[in-house]
């Protein structure tokens, strides 16, 4: 099948209320049109008289196509005319649902954001599509031409990037550190490819709502609602209704229509939070919202359709989880069309944790409305360099909240908390005497508080070698 697609010209194919006889889009179906199909957009919701007079005057003059003409509503606001990044996505699902079709784009009529958005498209969607303009007799010797538009193609795998100039009140309450730069680099290409879902892989407390935050600001939907749930908090029912919504009756206290997560989030992202954690049955619910945007509130007859874009994450391992048959191979792969992990906090190293530490120093200063910032002891920071922060970015933030109720002006080793001091984990932290004193506890109470076997089996060379340390470490 060959199908041309199209915008309306809003000015060149009109005058005076009516359309023009040397409307481009009429000129193209009198010199050029060979196509079986003919799809022709409007910018708006439904009722546009334009594209009715445009329609109309096609089929009249060409009744033999008549049928082919397709007319199609995109839902573009007034303020995205000028968004090359907010057409995108509408076009693309567009011409996705003509994957196998030959594709000509007539890109004469149409905003510049318009054209912007048909290239892009073109070089990204590896799809069977060209480019074409007319040139207006008048400008070619009395003679209208045909202009298909060649690209040099670049030997690289192609990612079409579209940056807006997009702004955010909550910019500065996180630092993007020399680790994350490149998983929210990634995140940025992703965010600009409307049409793929993403899984956000990470342990608890590595910023994973956040990234998912900042993908949504920076995407076309960034004006749309950001909706996030967390999957592990609710039950079978619950996360059911709450995702789907419910009508009225549907059970006991369903005393009205309730809308769900998905129609929240029409529009635009919702992100689900510790998918890992839903049960079989909800990942057969999710899988077919997630294939065809349809949905079935709890109760209802007839499905709904919703524009979602899903952004998932979990703190568990979900391909050993399919292995484990415990996770929908199915889901994941529709879940997990693109990947981006986040770097547990020792893994970024004392330096970048040293950064975060200063960083929510001086931003929690401003919250608990102190006139100084608080400075940390060298003591203090002998303790917080060798605590390995399993609970990640979360628990640090966490520890310097606490850290401005307790402490004065300058942090001193008893005002951290004891968990830090004395960590319950010997995973928590690299100070070999923790290691040390936690060994000695559990050798002791392994060899029933005999001191002689305990010894013998920590390698030191005498009783009284391993007393001293008891008393350093106060334990017996």
């Amino acid at each position: 099948m060959k199908i041309l697609i199209s915008w309306y010209a809003y000015t060149h194919d009109f005058r005076d209320g009516a359309v023009s006889d040397t409307s481009p889009t009429l000129e193209f179906h009198r010199h050029f049109f060979d196509h079986d199909r003919h799809i022709i957009l409007s910018s708006a919701t439904a009722d546009d008289t334009r594209l009715d007079l445009i329609v109309n005057r096609l089929k009249h003059d060409f009744p033999d196509r008549a049928s082919g003409i397709d007319p199609r509503y995109m839902d573009i606001r007034n303020d995205e005319l000028i968004m090359p990044g907010a057409i995108k996505p509408k076009i693309e699902a567009l011409l996705q649902s003509f994957a196998d079709a030959e594709i000509d784009l007539f890109i004469s009529p149409g905003t510049p954001a318009m054209q912007v958005a048909w290239y892009l498209c073109h070089e990204s969607m590896g799809l069977q599509t060209r480019l074409l303009q007319t040139v207006e007799a008048r400008l070619n010797k009395g003679e209208p031409r045909l202009v298909v538009t060649q690209l040099s193609q670049s030997p690289e795998p192609v990612s079409v990037l579209i940056r807006e100039q997009l702004t955010s009140s909550n910019s500065e309450d996180y630092l993007i550190t020399n680790a994350l730069k490149p998983v929210y680099a990634r995140a940025d290409k992703v965010a600009q490819t409307d049409r793929v879902t993403c899984l956000i892989c990470g342990a608890s407390g590595t910023g994973k709502e956040h990234l998912a935050q900042y993908m949504h600001r920076q995407s076309a939907r960034a004006g749309r609602p950001f909706v996030a749930v967390n999957c592990a908090a609710l039950g079978n029912e619950l996360l059911e209704s709450r995702l789907f919504g419910y009508v009225k009756g549907a059970f006991t206290g369903a005393v009205n229509n309730q809308t769900g997560f998905f129609d929240e989030a029409n529009g635009g992202t919702l992100f689900l939070d510790e998918i890992g954690d839903i049960t079989p049955y909800m990942q057969q619910s999710l899988l077919r919202v997630v294939q065809s945007g349809e949905f079935m509130p709890v109760g209802a007859t007839t499905p709904r359709h919703v524009d979602v874009r899903i952004i998932a994450a979990s703190h568990r391992n979900l391909r050993q989880r399919c292995a484990d048959e415990q996770f929908r191979w199915d889901l994941y792969y529709r879940l997990a069309t693109t990947e981006l992990t986040l770097p547990t906090l020792a893994e970024r190293g004392q330096a970048e944790k040293r950064q975060l530490v200063n960083f929510f120093l001086k931003a929690k200063q401003a919250v608990f409305r102190r006139k100084k910032s608080l400075t940390i002891s060298p003591a203090a920071w002998a303790y917080i360099d060798a605590y390995l922060f399993p609970g990640n970015v979360r628990e640090l933030e966490n520890l310097i909240e606490s850290l401005y109720v307790f402490a004065s002006e300058t942090v001193m080793p008893t005002d951290l908390p004891d968990w830090l001091r004395n960590p319950a984990s010997i995973t928590a932290t690299f100070d070999w005497r923790q290691h040390e004193k936690q060994l000695i506890e559990q050798a002791l109470v392994y060899f029933g508080q005999n001191k002689t076997k305990t010894y013998q089996s920590l390698g030191y060379g005498s009783v009284n070698t391993l007393i001293k340390k008891m008393a350093e470490y106060g334990v017996g």
